[in-house]
């Protein structure tokens, strides 16, 4: 299997010459990872590389939420109001109060990104948009009829992870750390990057010119996170029951279908989690993808198979510096 895997990637490769791939593979047998194309200039293991996972912080911000709702800190049907009641008008109306799990399933009504976000560089583009923006537009906006319907919003998540830190009295990425990250191991899943990791760091190019580190300071919990391969197969290792953690009956409550939910006819939401059907063995497939300039990741699991994978394709790549 390692040799037919390694030989679709390279002819992947092959054909796209202007972009490369990391893959890393669990299950009951252990770990297989696989690189095509990524420039190794370095000594540093291709496994302990860090590079952005995008929208898959998604999954985190989930994750907090529900180690929030263990310790009874927050519940999942809480109205937003309850924490935020400043913003009425963008989250309620007289027949309905957006709540949590509104949020972290896309039924919060927000679009998909915040109208007012003034691009200031194309190769990192929510960069200048700051907290004040994002205050400036959720004060603005204003729930008007609502639907019960799937829509996915990067607003709607990234402000539920905004909003979780603060009943923490922390900020996102110390609430990650702590609540996931610590008990987990995962010692290189971070949203900021330390003088020491700059080395490690995967970096993408377009047309020849460095991308430069993807931010999004006003709502990091919707894609603002980076990490490594080592750490992104152990965060898959737990969940599926792989490994041992404290947090395994948290990440359980994530991958439960909520409200039936449906993304399209064969998807549903869980918390954080895309879950579809396998149309040939009928398994269900926990999944999420993340895009931002440089990079396209993928996360997927199949729970019953114990199976779990995640994929980077990056453009035109350089390891190290």
């Amino acid at each position: 299997m390692e040799k037919k895997t390694e030989n679709i990637l390279v002819s992947k490769k092959n054909r796209s010459s202007d972009s490369s791939t990391l893959l890393g593979i669990v299950n009951q047998n252990g770990r297989q990872i696989y690189s095509v194309g990524i420039d190794d200039r370095s000594n540093i293991p291709i496994e302990d590389r860090i590079f952005e996972i995008g929208s898959i912080s998604k999954v985190f911000t989930a994750v907090l939420l529900q180690t929030m709702i263990q310790d009874n800190m927050v519940h999942l049907d809480d109205s937003v109001l309850k924490y935020q009641p400043s913003y009425s008008q963008a989250f309620s109306n007289d027949k309905k109060e957006i709540t949590l799990r509104d949020l972290i399933t896309h039924q919060s009504n927000l679009p998909r990104d915040a109208t007012n976000i003034k691009v200031q560089d194309k190769l990192n583009p929510f960069a200048s948009y700051q907290p004040t923006d994002l205050d400036d537009y959720l004060s603005n906006f204003q729930l008007k009829k609502y639907k019960y319907k799937w829509k996915y919003s990067n607003v709607g998540v990234g402000f539920l992870g905004n909003l979780l830190a603060s009943v923490l009295d922390t900020e996102y990425e110390d609430a990650i750390n702590e609540r996931i990250c610590k008990p987990l191991g995962l010692h290189s899943t971070s949203v900021n990057l330390s003088d020491n990791n700059q080395q490690r760091v995967i970096v993408s190019y377009m047309k020849n010119k460095e991308i430069p580190p993807f931010s999004i300071p006003a709502l990091p919990g919707a894609g603002g996170l980076k990490s490594t391969l080592h750490d992104m197969l152990t965060f898959l290792e737990v969940n599926l029951g792989l490994t041992n953690s404290r947090l395994q009956p948290v990440f359980k409550q994530t991958h439960k279908i909520q409200n039936n939910v449906k993304v399209d006819n064969n998807t549903q939401m869980g918390l954080g989690w895309m879950i579809s059907k396998d149309k040939q063995t009928q398994d269900y497939i926990h999944w999420h993808t993340g895009g931002t300039v440089g990079f396209n990741t993928y996360i997927g699991m199949k729970k019953d198979m114990k199976m779990g994978i995640l994929l980077l394709q990056l453009k035109n790549t350089h390891c190290g510096k």
